[in-house]
């Protein structure tokens, strides 16, 4: 698996770096010959430690143990951002290429006695790849140094119609995707605690992916993340990270188990109740509200399939009013809608809108719309309805960029 791994990963990263490398040499040509030299040296070493880095992180999965926090949430996400920068610089040399091929072969055919090919006037193209990478790269690289914690409010009134009158302003606080593997201190999930606490929610739902490989990664949290409270309770649900099927290989059932196992125990030490295709009724007044918590459904075949809706309404009245929690958006659509009318407001997380998009008002954008149907915020089907979190963590880029880190307010009505 580590080989693979590595193999894959250099036909990725060799030829862009081999074609990137044209640009470079463009670049610097006019440079004295002691900076080149430097330039050079150190473009090709960051290359071998890359695939060096790619190694070292390989061999600690071969070896069923996580690499270093910081080495794979930060060494990664840096490495990610010069080789995506590199290869929307590229594409100016494939631009350039491309015009060169054409206008040698039309001189070839076309002009070949009467006119000297000159390839000369479109070397800018090859300069201009430079500036395209600077562009991505400073814009990534603010994503990481002040949008990943730039936690956000969003208030969304919920109209339900058949509301008992005992739960109109009704306020509830979402979070999702806390992925708490890639927080190296505590600070940032204080701030999120203190940010909750600020909102007096009467009820909090966690939609899922408290860790992005095992469940130890979230266990120095435990005693930040216990004092998330709310006076009818904390619900919880499990996402596609939380069964640890990305560390552990798919034949090692004792370590999902153990994972599975380990992940259940945190969940009751942080004080949520954890709905594993399960209800909970709150009463008030003598009237009634289901919380429904299904564990994860992805209608992509690469992500599990546990969810049981049926099952997580055994003992719900026909007249209940029903909020299910499900971690993926594309349950929804899948499974909900067509089966399922009598639920009335669905709460996703798991796209994290790709965190990178763009949202401003009357406009929203992120790649994460050509995947899923449903990818941020609210939308509506007949009287359904599902609200999609775009999460507070983040996993592999580290940052966010237009779509900020967020903490739903609900008040129902």
């Amino acid at each position: 698996m580590s080989l693979y791994f590595i193999l894959i990963g250099a036909l990725i990263i060799l030829p862009i770096d081999f074609y990137y490398y044209r640009a470079v040499k463009k670049f610097i040509e006019k440079f004295n010959p002691s900076l080149k030299k430097s330039i050079k040296i150190s473009y090709w070493l960051f290359t071998v430690a890359t695939l060096v880095f790619m190694f070292f992180v390989a061999s600690y999965f071969t070896s069923n143990e996580a690499p270093p926090k910081f080495a794979r949430v930060y060494l990664f996400g840096i490495a990610l951002i010069i080789l995506l920068s590199k290869l929307i610089g590229s594409l100016f040399i494939i631009i350039h290429d491309t015009k060169s091929l054409l206008l040698f072969t039309t001189h070839q055919l076309f002009y070949r006695k009467t006119k000297e090919y000159s390839p000369s006037r479109r070397q800018f193209l090859k300069k201009s790849a430079i500036v395209a990478s600077i562009i991505p790269f400073s814009t990534l690289m603010f994503g990481v140094l002040k949008s990943a914690f730039d936690y956000t409010i969003r208030n969304q009134k919920l109209q339900i119609s058949n509301l008992p009158k005992a739960f109109e302003g009704l306020k509830i606080v979402q979070i999702s995707d806390i992925h708490s593997g890639s927080f190296l201190s505590e600070e940032p999930l204080k701030k999120v605690v203190q940010l909750i606490k600020e909102q007096e929610p009467d009820i909090i739902f966690f939609t899922g992916d408290l860790v992005n490989e095992i469940a130890e990664e979230a266990i120095p949290f435990i005693e930040t993340l216990k004092q998330i409270s709310a006076p009818f309770g904390v619900f919880s649900i499990l996402g596609n990270h939380d069964y640890g099927d990305y560390f552990y290989p798919k034949g090692d059932k004792d370590g999902r188990e153990h994972n599975y196992t380990l992940m259940k125990a945190v969940h009751k030490k942080l004080g949520w109740k954890l709905l594993l295709n399960q209800n909970h009724i709150i009463q008030k007044d003598n009237e009634r509200l289901a919380i429904i918590g299904v564990e994860n459904w992805g209608s992509q075949a690469r992500f599990q399939k546990y969810g049981d809706i049926n099952k997580a309404k055994e003992g719900c009245l026909d007249n209940d009013v029903k909020l299910l929690l499900s971690h993926d958006p594309s349950h929804w659509d899948a499974d909900v809608i067509p089966n399922h009318p009598d639920i009335d407001v669905t709460f996703s997380g798991h796209t994290h809108g790709m965190q990178f998009g763009v949202e401003i008002p009357g406009f929203k954008w992120s790649p994460s719309k050509y995947l899923y149907e449903n990818w941020a915020g609210l939308y509506q089907k007949n009287k359904q309805q599902i609200y999609v979190n775009r999460g507070l963590g983040f996993i592999g880029y580290p940052g966010r960029v237009g779509i900020l880190p967020e903490i739903t307010v609900f008040e129902l009505a």
